[in-house]
């Protein structure tokens, strides 16, 4: 019975413990919504997101390096990728991931022709860059990338939700 026990995982027992005074103080967590574009952008496509989370570039997200790398001719920028037509913007296709979503979750309440289309956009990006996540589990799409989409695909009013986190 003692060798079982030593072979059973122990959830967490590696995970380093949380020190609550080492937090990030509230006003150093928002540092990129005060600087400009410039300062965090590599690409040269970015614009400055309303939140902090958002304000991120594709060349430093690794999973998204890794999909520019992937190409024969040097790209600058993840938007000018080959793939990002046919997996994100492309209107079948979205259709498509529109049926799936549909057939796994139900149907989607969306406002509008162009949010029916941006959000299977964002997932679909998500998706190919991660892979499958899970429930729950949600990726900040660098700005350029959101951009890109919006402009495909753009609010009438505007009015864009951006990154939320997941509710617990």
């Amino acid at each position: 019975m003692a060798a079982n026990r030593a072979t059973l995982v122990r959830p967490y027992e590696f995970d380093p413990e949380s020190d609550p005074e080492g937090e990030v103080p509230e006003e150093a967590q928002n540092v990129r919504l005060r600087q400009h574009v410039s300062e965090w952008c590599s690409c040269g496509n970015c614009a400055a997101m309303p939140t902090e989370p958002e304000n991120r570039c594709c060349l430093e997200t690794p999973q998204v390096i890794k999909r520019v790398r992937e190409v024969e001719e040097p790209i600058s920028c993840m938007i000018q990728h080959p793939g990002l037509e046919p997996v994100c913007l492309n209107l079948y296709s979205l259709q498509n991931a529109c049926n799936i979503y549909k057939a796994d979750y139900g149907p989607m309440q969306l406002r509008g022709i162009n949010h029916r289309y941006r959000y299977p956009a964002y997932r679909s990006f998500v998706s190919w860059c991660w892979g499958f996540l899970g429930r729950k589990i949600r990726m900040v799409i660098p700005s350029c990338v959101v951009l890109r989409i919006r402009t495909e695909f753009p609010d009438a009013q505007n009015q864009y939700v951006g990154f939320r986190p997941p509710l617990d």
